[in-house]
């Protein structure tokens, strides 16, 4: 029987007993936090309990509640997208049927770690997942890869509280906190991980003052929030958005604001459809199974089936765009960027080709009314430059969903950090799937597999994607290391800024040049500038 070597590390809290892989020490289930359950449903994590004895950590912990409505469809769509042939699709979707489906609970406040060397002193690297805040964990088969730990950091990978558990919002869970707000439960997590990492990773041989954190979609959303959660100050030393979300970036707590009503409100309505209007409704919803509320959840629509970060003044005192916009962010290095063609996907499950809730399941006659009301003087050009948009094609709303939610976002981001005096360095991700068939392009989450080195089947991967993926591996760790991504074996990386106004293109033609993006971002960040002037 083969078994494999075990590796123990001892942390105040007690012992761990994780295994060796390929040379790599990895720990898994590793809890950073007590269990948020019971009572503390919807209140901030709190701090691990200790253990006698040495605990199992060779197995990942379970995963937060997950929506899986729309993580589903996205995979559906991926599987057809990267061109495999028919049969082999097949074989896909029966193989992720019959998979066993990963264990979920609220339980959930684990993370993973993976160390090259528990006695040196290594950079670190804390992953963030995406999944659009309802779905994904730190354990999914896209991460689980020693590539990076093998070019010499520790990389840390984190669960947190997901969805309504994660993000409800109620006028009586703000009344009982001490800081009179509620919601943004699962960015306290990322909060408590990232001390824990502080505390803690210098035992698996991670330097607590070289932290940088990274993420993807929701995930890189996530980076965001740290970058402008006070909360999070001096937790980490860089950071690296990889197409940062902005699924509910100017929700806020308790007022309403362009068109989203206030996440209490919200929370109340969900509250009375569950457990009537009487109060006090707080008692009763923690009383009722997860998997009940969870259900319900699945059951409803709108801003009742879906829950987010919210501002609140105290976590997150401004959405991450205002704080950019102000120069607040957390002055660190940050690399950013986005991928060719992020709404290939992502488009065909959404009801607009822009993040608006003016108008819902729009149609393509619908969509010039749209634009026209959404960009103004600008509409005409708009439809110059998505060729297409205004009888509402399919593909001129996937490309312009995919430049408004994550491209433009990304390059706003990199033009105020590097306008506040901080470094930037942004990416635009090119390679789409060797498949002659291939219709997906570079879509949402496309340069995952290349960060991490990870080869799953779904992704298909030639021997020239296997040469990008080293030298991504290598630009994301460099940036680790000392907050530029560029060495003299590599193409060189400038930051960005006012005399280098180009991107590091991630793809067959692997270089920094200019990308035909520049007049289209500058259109729809001034979209989001009028809605910044708006909120007030």
């Amino acid at each position: 029987m083969n078994t494999q070597e075990e590796t123990q590390v001892a942390l105040a809290s007690g012992e761990l007993a994780g295994t060796i892989e390929e040379g790599i020490h990895v720990f898994r289930g590793v809890p950073y936090a007590a269990p948020p359950v019971g009572d503390l449903r919807w209140r901030p994590p709190q701090p691990v309990a200790g253990w006698r004895g040495v605990r199992d950590a060779k197995s990942s912990g379970p995963s937060a509640w997950q929506l899986r409505t729309q993580i589903e469809d996205f995979m559906a769509g991926l599987v057809k997208g990267v061109g495999h042939g028919l049969m082999r699709r097949l074989l896909i979707r029966a193989a992720m049927r019959f998979m066993s489906a990963p264990e979920q609970s609220e339980d959930c406040l684990y993370l993973n770690v993976r160390s090259p060397d528990l006695s040196a002193s290594l950079p670190v690297m804390v992953w963030i997942h995406g999944g659009d805040h309802q779905d994904g964990s730190g354990s999914e088969p896209f991460y689980d890869s020693n590539v990076l730990p093998t070019l010499g950091v520790v990389l840390v990978t984190i669960n947190y509280r997901l969805g309504l558990m994660g993000y409800f919002c109620h006028p009586e869970l703000t009344e009982e906190s001490d800081q009179d707000v509620s919601g943004n439960y699962g960015t306290l997590d990322q909060i408590a991980a990232l001390k824990w990492v502080k505390e803690n990773i210098g035992h698996f041989g991670g330097d607590p003052a070289n932290v940088t954190i990274f993420g993807e979609s929701a995930g890189g959303e996530s980076v965001a929030h740290m970058l402008t959660s006070p909360l999070a100050r001096g937790l980490f030393h860089r950071a690296v958005l990889q197409s940062p979300a902005n699924s509910a970036q100017m929700q806020y707590m308790s007022r309403p604001v362009l068109f989203h009503r206030s996440a209490e409100s919200a929370g109340e309505d969900f509250a009375s459809r569950l457990v009537g209007d009487d109060a006090p409704q707080l008692d009763r919803l923690r009383a009722m199974p997860a998997q009940h509320l969870v259900k319900a959840v699945q059951n409803m629509e709108g801003d009742l089936g879906s829950y987010y970060p919210v501002i609140d003044g105290y976590v997150l005192p401004y959405s991450p765009f205002e704080c950019f916009q102000r120069g607040l962010e957390a002055k660190v290095p940050i690399m950013v960027g986005s991928n060719s063609d992020e709404g290939s996907l992502t488009w065909p499950m959404m009801s607009t080709p822009l993040i608006s809730h003016r108008l819902q399941d729009v149609k393509p006659d619908d969509i010039a009314d749209l634009i026209r009301a959404e960009f103004g003087e600008d509409a005409p050009r708009i439809f110059e430059l998505y060729p297409g948009l205004e009888k509402g094609t399919s593909a001129a709303q996937a490309e312009i969903l995919g430049d408004s939610m994550f491209g433009a976002k990304a390059y706003f981001y990199a033009a105020r950090h590097a306008g506040n005096g901080e470094s930037a360095f942004l990416y635009y991700f090119t390679n789409t799937s060797p498949l002659k068939n291939q219709t997906a392009g570079a879509f949402h989450a496309a340069e995952i597999p290349y960060v991490f080195g990870s080869e799953v089947a779904i992704f298909p991967i030639d021997d020239a994607g296997r040469e990008l993926s080293g030298k991504m591996s290598r630009y994301w760790r460099n940036f680790a290391f000392n907050g530029d991504p560029a060495d003299q074996d590599l193409p060189p990386w400038q930051a960005f800024g006012e005399d280098v106004n180009a991107w590091m293109v991630l793809g067959p033609e692997l270089g920094q040049k200019a990308v035909d993006k520049t007049e289209k971002y500058a259109i729809l960040n001034r979209r989001l500038q009028r809605e910044l002037a708006e909120i007030g």
